[in-house]
């Protein structure tokens, strides 16, 4: 933000600082984009010029390794670590290389068991936490033997070796921790309250979740963005049974299963509680922040969406994700538009769906919104920019000639240093930065 704003004192003194938590040097976006989609040819290339970019972060401690690891690229982990890098890089959320490979999103078990071993022979940390992840259950054994109170271990992704063993369904291994003192209801990453039995739960492992129970699982534990484990367990009515017995708060009213039924495209049963309860719509609307359209949004539900709006439901003017939910299929989108939902619908920063559809660069989707009245000029809160802005800095070219030809302010800007010449000119983008001229220059500004 102070480098956006010309403060480069300030910035310079973060830099500073930063550069005594992680190796940073400079702008490594490119680097770093590069060993996430497997470019080996530039990453060489780039290590050829300048061996110590295998070593260097950016400002949060990602390094090249970390992204390479996490995209799933083996052989440009390979060039890196044959290069310097730190397999052991510790960034600011507490990952390591080795936790972005095992990370499974986007790649199979057997490609991030690979990269994990890879890392591992190249110098890696183990522990118990990873022991657990990948079912070592002789190392575990063993290092509860000499010291029981690793059962507790803390990654330093902040994870701990009970939700492993539930992530794995491994019942005995789970129950070996235990019995070692494993509390399930210590902190881990977005779980203040535990993460084990949610896991469990949301896998439906009775089994597990009793004896999780057993040993004193919080049975209100709720995962960040996650819903509690009694939510979770609705459709599973023994499940639900276990965690009240154990003292899970029941906080489930006729709102939260009209929601629930929603959520999982019950249309029958919803348009009965519909025609029973028809305030249900815009009551619910108004309780959960992100309205009671975004989920049947999100999956294209389409004869929910009509069903709720038929009774009153409409999308709110702000929410927080509305570019994920409302946004994401055309089709919705358009029923959603010509059903009243605001054309500047915005996030609590101000930023409307057309200063996302210009980042993202989505034309057809910019075509609809201003077909339906979007404000061009909308200034956002935090980049103090217009939808151009948004494009000029993210390097949308046909995005600022489809806002140009609509009529966009190409001066327009909440700050000297947010224009959208500014922007394309502190980004890089020549292209942009000579259109933008042309167009200042047809005004008769720049």
């Amino acid at each position: 933000m102070a480098q956006d704003r010309g403060h480069h004192e300030i910035a310079k003194l973060l830099l500073e600082m930063l550069s005594l938590l992680f190796p940073v040097w400079g702008d490594i976006s490119g680097f770093l984009s590069a060993a996430r989609n497997g470019d080996l040819a530039r990453i060489q290339s780039e290590l050829a010029r300048n061996p110590g970019l295998a070593r260097t972060a950016n400002d949060t401690g990602d390094t090249a390794l970390h992204q390479a690891a996490e995209g799933g690229h083996l052989r440009v982990m390979m060039a890196l670590l044959d290069a310097g890098a730190n397999p052991d890089a510790v960034r600011a959320d507490g990952a390591r290389p080795i936790n972005c490979a095992l990370d499974q999103r986007g790649k199979p078990a057997l490609i991030a068991g690979v990269l994990a071993g890879m890392l591992l022979a190249r110098g890696a940390s183990y522990n118990i936490y990873l022991a657990a992840v990948l079912g070592d259950d002789v190392y575990v054994r063993e290092a509860l033997h000499h010291d029981p109170a690793l059962a507790n271990f803390e990654d330093t992704s902040h994870r701990r070796p009970i939700s492993a063993a539930a992530l794995r369904n491994d019942l005995e291994l789970l129950r070996l921790l235990l019995e070692h003192g494993a509390n399930p209801s210590l902190p881990e990453e977005g779980a203040p309250l535990g993460q084990a039995l949610w896991i469990a739960v949301y896998q439906n492992q009775h089994e597990m979740a009793k004896l999780l129970l057993e040993y004193g699982a919080d049975p209100n534990t709720a995962p960040e963005s996650s819903g509690s484990v009694l939510l979770h367990a609705q459709k599973d009515p023994e499940l639900a049974r276990l965690l009240l017995k154990y003292g899970a708060e029941d906080n489930t009213g006729d709102l939260d299963r009209f929601q629930r039924l929603v959520n999982d495209n019950v249309l029958v049963e919803v348009g009965l509680l519909l025609r029973e309860h028809p305030e249900f719509a815009r009551q619910a609307n108004a309780f959960w922040g992100e309205g009671i359209l975004c989920v049947p949004a999100n999956k294209g539900n389409r004869e929910m969406l009509e069903l709720l709006i038929r009774y009153g439901a409409r999308v709110p003017d702000v929410s927080k994700w509305g570019r994920f939910y409302y946004f994401k299929h055309y089709e919705i989108t358009a029923l959603l538009l010509k059903h009243g939902m605001n054309p500047n619908h915005m996030n609590w920063h101000h930023v409307t769906l057309l200063h996302d559809m210009a980042q993202e660069g989505d034309l057809q989707k910019a075509r609809l919104l201003l077909d339906h009245g979007a404000d061009i000029d909308a200034i956002d809160e935090e980049y103090r920019s217009t939808p151009l802005g948004f494009a000029a800095r993210w390097g949308q070219r046909e995005m600022v000639a489809l806002l140009l030809e609509n009529g966009a302010d190409p001066n327009k800007s909440g700050a000297p240093w947010a224009t959208p010449l500014a922007w394309a000119q502190k980004k890089g983008h020549a292209d942009i930065e000579a259109d933008l001229c042309v167009a200042c220059g047809s005004l008769g500004e720049v």
